[in-house]
Formats: structure tokens, sequence, C-alpha cells
């Protein structure tokens, strides 16, 4: 990331800090994966819910580094979201937007403005403490495997409600963990109901910077090796449609599935790393809301 860009992102920040601090609150945060799939009507006050269950999940291999992937999953389900004056913590099932801790600062009738304090994302990282140009070519194959990371970032969220049953909502966050650079996404949402049947869908556009496409798909020439040339790539969009259904098998139980297909950039397709132009994703789950 260049330093006018660090220098700008960070005067947001700052101005959005001091703007929540001098601005009454009236408490109404929620991740659009949340708002989408319950309905615009879920928005929430002081409180929240959790919910545990059971899913499987499909999804394709994108990356040759995913050396444990299997097609079709089953996993546990640990979701929920709580907020409290307009302090929130959000990690929400099925979204694509990871874990957020934040603060709801403003919000009216139909706008939810957010500062995001901490972004949980999963990402790549090489082995620390290894310079590669000393390896030879087995050994610096084996160290751009990678290991799984995390991304953490800071920064903004935008959400606008109308209609009853739709949702738009923007973010970008910048890591401030690894430096891994900025990500940001713009998704249109809308829901309805037939029945007890809620339905939802979702249209997705998302941002990342050269920064973090290097460090999640890049390969410098200190690394490359025959099996992993040389990538260097820039900024990139893709984008996303997500199709999904909720429905309340009790008064507690909650029976949900969903189907999401992104298609990537050639930024990320030309990496040595992919495997696949499309991430296809499945998931259907059963759990107890308490």
């Amino acid at each position: 990331m260049n330093t006018d860009l660090c220098s700008l992102f960070r005067y947001i920040l700052r101005t959005l800090t001091l703007v929540f601090i001098l601005s009454p609150t009236l408490a109404s945060a929620s991740d659009i994966a949340s708002s989408v799939a319950g309905g615009v009507d879920n928005r929430l006050t002081n409180g929240g819910y959790f919910e545990l269950g059971a899913s499987v999940y499909g999804v394709n291999k994108v990356d040759i580094r995913q050396t444990e992937h299997q097609a079709i999953q089953p996993s546990l389900l640990i979701s929920g979201m709580y907020q409290y004056n307009g302090l929130f913590v959000e990690m929400v099932h099925q979204s694509q937007d990871g874990i957020n801790l934040g603060y709801n600062f403003w919000n009216s009738e139909n706008w939810s403005l957010d500062l995001l304090f901490a972004n949980l994302k999963s990402s790549w990282s090489r082995p620390e403490g290894i310079d590669p140009a000393t390896l030879n070519e087995a050994d610096r194959n084996a160290y751009l495997m990678s290991e799984e990371s995390i991304y953490v970032g800071a920064g903004f969220r935008a959400t606008r409600y109308w209609d009853d049953h739709y949702v738009f909502q923007y973010r970008i966050v910048s890591d401030y963990y690894d430096d891994q650079g900025i990500q940001s996404s713009a998704r249109l949402g809308k829901s309805w109901q037939i029945r007890n049947w809620n339905f939802h869908a979702l249209g997705s556009v998302e941002y990342s910077s050269a920064t973090l496409n290097q460090h999640l798909f890049g390969v410098s020439s200190d690394e490359a090796t025959a099996l992993f040339p040389q990538y260097q790539p820039e900024s990139s969009f893709s984008y996303g449609v997500e199709l999904g259904v909720a429905y309340p098998i009790s008064e507690s139980f909650v029976f949900r599935a969903m189907y999401r297909i992104n298609m990537l950039s050639d930024e990320v397709t030309n990496s040595p790393f992919n495997e696949a132009d499309h991430v296809s994703f499945f998931n259907a789950s059963i759990s107890y809301v308490f």
C-alpha cells in the first residue's frame, strides 16, 4: 500500500472516530448476510442471538495449497451476533465478510454507519524466519505452499435499508496485523417470504488491492521455481451471486440452505496457485436458536 493511501485511510479513520465520539447513537448494526437472510425488519437494538447446530457444505477446489480439500464436508455451526449501546460483535454463518467487532456510530430509519475495529478472515502466509533465496528448488516449492493465516482489518461500513426487504451494504477494511492490504465490497440483497419460507438473493462486487493480491497469489523473483514462476498481480474486482432459503422447523430450530458462486478475476486465475475460475459453494444446516 503506498504512503499517500495509508495516510488517507488513517485520516478517514481518525475523522470517523471523532464523529462517533461526538454523535448520539440508536444502535443498529448488522452484517448483510444476517439482514438479508433474516429480513430487513430484523434490525437489532441492544441484544442479539446465538445459534448452535450442524451443517454440510460443498465447495470446489480453487487453490493448489488446499491440500486437505474435500468436495463435501460436515461441520459444526456456531453463529451469532450481539450489540450493546452501539458496540457489536458478529460471527454470522454463511457470511462472506468474516468475524466483525465494531461500533455503530450513527443510524437513521434507512441508514446505518459502523466503524469496524477488527474484521477477521482467513488468509495465507509464508513461514516466518526463512530466506527463500537460500533454499533449493524443492524446499522453495514447499515454502510456497504457505500456511493458513489470518487477515485482521479495520475500516468502515455503511448499510442502506429500504422498502422493507432490500439491503445495500458497502464496506472497506485495511489489514493492520500483517499489512496485507485493502479489501472492500458492495452488496445488494433482497428477501421475500412465501408462507413460512424466507428466501433471499444477494449480489456482490468485491475489490482487492494489489498488495493483498500479491500477498495471497503472487510469487517474488527470490521465491520463483519451475512449478511456481514469478507472478505479480495488480488490484482486481470479482463478482458473485447468492441464493438462499430459511424455514423455521419449530420455535427454536431453523433449517437453512444457500448456494453462492463467485467469479474470480484474471489477477487471481493467472496465479500459479490457482486451479479454477470461480468459487462454487453450497451449504445446508439445521441449528438451534437461543
